[in-house]
Parts: C-alpha cells; structure tokens; sequence
C-alpha cells in the first residue's frame, strides 16, 4: 500500500439496535439473487445492475449476501429435521 494511502473500509454493524444499519444492502442484494435463481436458474454479478444495484454495491457486497444465503439455508434446513425440499 502506498503511503499516505488510506484504505476504503466497510463498517458493517452487528450491535445495533438500528435494524436500517445492519446488511441493508446485503439483504436487498440476496433477495435480488434468489429471485433471480429462482426466475433464471442462476445468477451473475452484472445481473443485479438491470435490478437497480450500481456496481460498486455489487463489488462491496456480493460475499456478505451470499454470507446471508448461506445462514437462511443451513437455518431452513435445520427446520425440517434436514430434510430439503426440491
């Protein structure tokens, strides 16, 4: 990293009661990706952009979305006594 430098970071609040704080875009972009799984079977960064999504919101939070995905799954599959649905 050059000097004087200063990286660009995300904060991500976990503690706050502010529920407008936590994942918000995260949120939105995992429910864009599962609908769009659902409608077209799979689902590309660039895809989000025709839902509204600039790309930088993409870029920053694609892993976190897919981070919620992956929690909304094992939490639904625990419901079931493991037992998936298809």
């Amino acid at each position: 990293m050059e000097q004087g430098v200063t990286p660009n970071l995300v904060v991500i609040d976990l503690i706050s009661d502010n529920e407008a704080l936590k994942f918000e875009v995260a949120d939105r972009l995992a429910k864009a990706i599962i609908e769009l799984r659902r409608k077209d079977g799979g689902c590309m960064p660039q895809d989000l952009n025709e839902k509204g999504f600039t790309v930088s919101e993409v870029v920053e939070n694609w892993d976190a979305a897919h981070f919620l995905i992956a929690i909304t799954d094992m939490t639904e599959w625990g419901k079931d006594d493991g037992k998936r649905k298809t």
